[in-house]
């Protein structure tokens, strides 16, 4: 009985560490991020659909007139990725950086969704903040050839709970780069 047990929680172990990771290679040979080379990150996400509004999020934030601090926050969280990434990468020899000056590879990130998260329950200590969340692609492109290295894809990525939006999106794009690192 305790063999069988333990053989369960074994199991149970192994699918929830395999399930865990939301980044999946879908193509291609990711061997180039061994190699000591530049990759000049792009994030798409500025017009990016923002989940439960069903509205481009330059649509969404302009009603509200937030446009702008929306898409300063995201470049923000676009720094978080590449500092996390360029700090956490262990073995990996591949740089990111947002200057394509010297860059042999572009990372092309698109998200294609996003849910911005909630800041009210935050607010008055309930606890029920949520996260921002992002789904999308991201594409290892040579620069010289424009052919694609490989494509990876990532649903459900989320950041840490926070009552400002800023806090959110930082948080979401790191666990991004840890997550794509862990494929790596």
């Amino acid at each position: 009985m305790i063999k069988l047990v333990l053989m369960f929680g074994t199991l149970l172990s192994t699918l929830i560490v395999t399930a865990a990771n939301p980044v999946k290679l879908k193509s291609g040979d990711i061997s180039v991020f061994k190699e000591k080379v530049v990759a000049h990150i792009v994030i798409d996400d500025h017009k990016t659909i923002i989940d439960g509004r069903n509205k481009p999020a330059d649509v969404y934030y302009g009603e509200k007139g937030e446009y702008e601090k929306f898409v300063a926050d995201l470049e923000r969280g676009h720094q978080s990725f590449i500092t996390y990434f360029n700090e956490k990468k262990g073995k990996i020899k591949m740089t990111m950086s947002d200057s394509a000056n010297d860059a042999e590879y572009t990372l092309k990130v698109n998200v294609s969704s996003m849910n911005v998260g909630n800041a009210v329950g935050g607010a008055w200590g309930i606890g029920k903040t949520g996260g921002a969340l992002i789904n999308g692609t991201m594409e290892l492109i040579e620069n010289k050839t424009g052919k694609v290295v490989c494509e990876f894809e990532f649903s459900g990525v989320k950041g840490l709970l926070g009552s400002k939006f800023k806090t959110r999106v930082i948080s979401v794009y790191r666990y991004l780069a840890a997550e794509l690192l862990k494929v790596l």
